[in-house]
Order: C-alpha cells, then structure tokens, then sequence
C-alpha cells in the first residue's frame, strides 16, 4: 500500500505539476513539499505544520485533505493543544493586536516630539531663506558695480577706433546673356555646376581646354578648383533647364533657356583697357618727345640759318672794304702818276 507522500507526488504527476508549480501556489518552501512527498515530516517546522502543509497539497491535487488525513493518520504525527493553541490564528491574532495597540501608544508618545522637531526644522528653514536672499542681494549689488566698472572700462577701449580690413567680396559683372566677368577671386576658387531635374552633358573648359565632361545625373553637383592664372571659364550645358553655376558660392544670375547654353567666365579685370591705356600713353610720350625733337631741329636749324646769314653778311662786309681799299690804292697811284 502506497504511503500519503507516494499518493500527493501521484496525483501531482497526473495533473502535470511541478514541485515549483504548487510552491507557487500555495506558498509553502520545495523543501517542505519534497520532505512530505518522502514522508519525511521531521523536516517541517512542527507537527501542526505537517497536517496544515498536507491538507493545502491534497487541495492542489485533487484530493480531500481531511479523507488523505484520516486514512494515514497513523503516518502523520498529531499535532499537540498546546502547540496548535501557539499556533493559531486567534493566538496570533491576539499577539497582533497587543503589537498594534502599542504602536499606537508609542505614536501618541512621540507626536508632541515630532512636531517640535518639525517646529524647529521650519524655523531653520525660514532663517536661511532669509539669509540666501540677503547675501544674494548683496551679491547682484556689488556685481552690478562691477558690470558699470567693466562697462566703462570696455566703452573706453571701444572707443579707440578699431580698424579691420575688409575681406573683398567676390563681384559677378554681367556682359551680355552668356558672359560673366568675375572679381575679387582670392583663395575660394571652388566652381560648382549643378544639374537639373533631368540628365545633360556637361563640360568645363578653362583657358580654352576641356578640364572636365560628363553626363550627370538629375540634381548632380561637380566641384572643380580653378587654377590661378584662370583667365576664362566655359562651361556648356546640353539644356540649361534648372542649372546652375557658383563662383567661390556665388551664383551666375544667368536665366535658363531650357535649351543648349555656353555660359563664359572671364576672370579678373578687363585686361584690353589697361593694354589700351598704357599703349596710349606710350603714344602720347612718343608724340611729345618727337614734337620736341622736331622743335629743337627747327631750333637748330634756324640757328644754323642764321649763322649762315650773318657770316655771308660779314664776307660780303669784307669784300667791300677789299674793293674800296683798292679803289682807293688806285686812286692814289693815278695821283702820284699826274703829279710826276
């Protein structure tokens, strides 16, 4: 015949659970479920635990508590008075009221306590309230004398003109539709062109040489650094729908055709003007100094002239004086002939 432990693990085994599973539901320690499974009930807490612990297992299983209680009671050790007088729920109820009734009276006992306590702890906190808003008063006063301090000090130092260079914008100059002249070109020299909402080709060409063609995708960007001795920039599109052109992040104001473009870029100043300039000043120093020769040839000529003239006029002085010293010679021998 099967023991009253052989008979619970049975009928837990039929429904399918666990030690674990029946711990969990009736609360009771694994330890204490496998002793009684092996009849081991020296290993509960006492005598009245092992028939309290049994009657809650049979429940689970399926099985009456009493009926399993009576039918092995000589297996399971009774329970004594005065232990289960110990152990009942009056008794404990009685332990629990004796417990709560003096934890009222301590409550009542230390309330006055607390509430002084709570009291002085208010009376704390109201002080230093005062205390921190004074001190930060004083505090904001003495920073606002600083602040005015500072203030005239920073306005006297601002007041020293501050001279700061500008850095030179870069200028985009419309020439006509399809040619741009930009200036001011320093270190940025990023060009970028992007597409439209549709594929073209593309091509970039600087100085006169293709740098760069491509077919580019809709919404593309290239970028491309142009050199520095850049003078002139082509980019050609095969539809200029959407396009765009930047120049060190300027954009080419240029309005699409939707239709083949070239868009020119000359960089830097106008070199034409400067060439004409300076070829009309060498002109004009060229004229003045051949107006001056020419003058000072005319001088030197007259001069020449007139020294001419004037030594033809003393030749012709002295040829008359020659002619009338001989003249005279003559006449003088013609009388000393007439007085012989």
């Amino acid at each position: 015949m099967a023991d009253i432990g052989e008979k619970l693990r049975s009928a837990r085994e039929e429904k399918g659970l666990t030690i674990s599973d029946i711990e969990k539901t009736t609360k009771i320690q694994g330890r204490y479920l496998t002793a009684i499974e092996q009849n081991e009930f020296d290993k509960l807490p006492g005598d009245f635990y092992v028939r309290a612990f049994i009657r809650q297992y049979a429940q689970i299983v399926g099985l009456d508590g009493k009926e399993l209680l009576s039918e092995y009671h000589q297996d399971v050790p009774e329970s004594k008075p005065d232990e289960y007088v110990e152990n009942s729920i009056d008794n404990k109820s009685e332990e629990v009221k004796k417990t709560t009734n003096n934890k009222k009276n301590l409550w009542k006992n230390y309330l006055p306590r607390i509430a002084v306590g709570l009291g002085v702890v208010v009376v704390v906190l109201v002080v230093y309230v005062l205390y921190a808003h004074l001190s930060s008063g004083n505090q904001n006063n003495n920073a606002d004398s600083n602040v005015t301090v500072s203030s005239q000090s920073s306005s006297k130092k601002s007041s020293k003109p501050a001279v700061k260079k500008k850095k030179a914008a870069v200028k985009v100059q419309k020439i006509d539709d399809n040619q741009y002249r930009i200036l001011g070109l320093k270190s940025n020299r990023k060009l970028e062109v992007k597409s439209g909402d549709q594929a073209i080709s593309v091509s970039i060409a600087i100085n006169g040489t293709v740098q760069w063609q491509q077919t580019m995708s809709a919404n593309q960007s290239h970028e491309l650094t142009l050199p520095t001795d850049a003078t002139s920039v082509t980019v050609t599109f095969g539809n200029d729908n959407g396009t765009s052109i930047k120049v060190a992040g300027k954009k080419i104001p240029y309005t699409a055709t939707s239709s083949y473009r070239t868009i020119t870029l000359l960089i830097g100043k106008n070199q034409d003007s400067s060439t004409t300039t300076s070829s009309s000043t060498t002109t004009s120093s060229t004229t003045q100094s051949s107006s001056s020769s020419s003058s000072s040839a005319q001088s030197s000529s007259q001069s020449s002239t007139t020294q001419s003239q004037q030594s033809s006029q003393s030749s012709s002085a002295t040829d008359q004086n020659t002619s009338s010293s001989a003249g005279s010679s003559d006449q003088n021998d013609g009388g000393s002939d007439n007085n012989q």
